[in-house]
């Protein structure tokens, strides 16, 4: 038994550093470290097998276990917005068709999180709270807290008894923000259809992290730089640049296509309206803007179109 519990971390570590490996190139959606503490439930899982198994059959038990660890890690993986099924809190069963965070008074800035699971979602600005979510089913849950001046506001979309995440393909989620507060934004998306319009919105960093999906962004019109982080599976992507808006988009990841068909975009080769561009275009503005937003796409196997 000595030598069977010499290998087993190692193998835990190994594990979770092929998964932030693959992650890192955009083979698999991006994964934090919350994700992986989020996994706690299954330490009890190994802890029982190594109690009730590992004096009698060594090597079997640690396979079992590897196999346990493994399957943890590929749904964080594979499916980042379902991280929060094992999560620490506290919140009521079930969930509400209608749901809000109303304004409160001294707050100037606002931290968004919506954690969706699969379905369709809508996202705009012009809410007269600062976040409007409804849906035809009552599955959502808004948790609110705030501290010095910052409101933070996160969205789950709960499923049965209240776990945050619904299994259905057929939701349709429609959400809204606040248009005139800074916001910081963050989308834990799944497998689905995300229209996510910030153009409205006024934006000081976001992140959108989805699995297999197709997704339409339009970028907000920014105040200084604004930094927007995708990290995506086997998706397409479709990214809006309004009129007047200085950008650059990059992308990083595994077996990608990225094209443009607006005109004001370049490539490193001068390119403009390019089929197959380079793995950076920018619009021919953005290096002297003041104002501007710079988005960073690591995907796997994905298609990305710039218009």
């Amino acid at each position: 038994m000595t030598a069977r519990r010499g290998v087993f971390w190692p193998l835990v570590l190994i594990a979770i550093g092929l998964v932030f490996l693959l992650a890192n190139f955009g083979l698999i959606a991006g994964v934090s470290w919350l994700a992986i503490l989020n996994l706690w439930p299954l330490l009890l899982v190994l802890i029982g097998l190594d109690i009730a198994f590992a004096r009698r059959w060594p090597i079997p038990t640690l396979v079992a276990e590897v196999a346990v660890i493994a399957a943890g890690l590929a749904l964080v993986a594979a499916m980042p917005s379902y991280s929060g099924f094992f999560a620490f809190g506290s919140g009521g069963r079930g969930g509400v068709s209608d749901a809000s965070a109303p304004r409160t008074a001294g707050m100037d800035r606002l931290d968004v999180t919506i954690n969706g699971g699969a379905g369709t979602y809508h996202v705009s600005g012009g809410a007269t709270d600062l976040l409007e979510a409804h849906s035809a089913n009552p599955d959502l849950r808004v948790v609110t807290s705030a501290r010095q001046g910052r409101a933070t506001v996160r969205l789950d979309q709960v499923g049965p008894e209240g776990f945050p995440f619904h299994m259905a393909g057929n939701v349709d989620i429609q959400v809204r923000i606040a248009s005139d507060v800074a916001t910081s934004f963050a989308m834990n998306a799944g497998a689905g259809t995300f229209d996510v319009d910030l153009s409205d919105v006024r934006v000081s960093d976001g992140r959108v992290s989805a699995g297999a999906s197709s997704m339409h962004l339009t970028l907000p019109k920014p105040s200084g730089d604004v930094p927007l982080r995708i990290n995506a599976g086997a998706s397409n992507v479709a990214i809006t640049v309004p009129d007047g808006v200085e950008a650059r988009i990059s992308t990083t990841g595994g077996i990608l296509s990225l094209r443009s068909e607006n005109t004001r975009f370049s490539d490193a080769n001068g390119a403009v309206g390019c089929v197959a561009c380079g793995t950076t275009i920018e619009s021919t503005g953005y290096a002297a803007a003041t104002n501007r937003v710079t988005v960073t796409i690591s995907a796997g196997a994905s298609s990305i179109v710039v218009r």
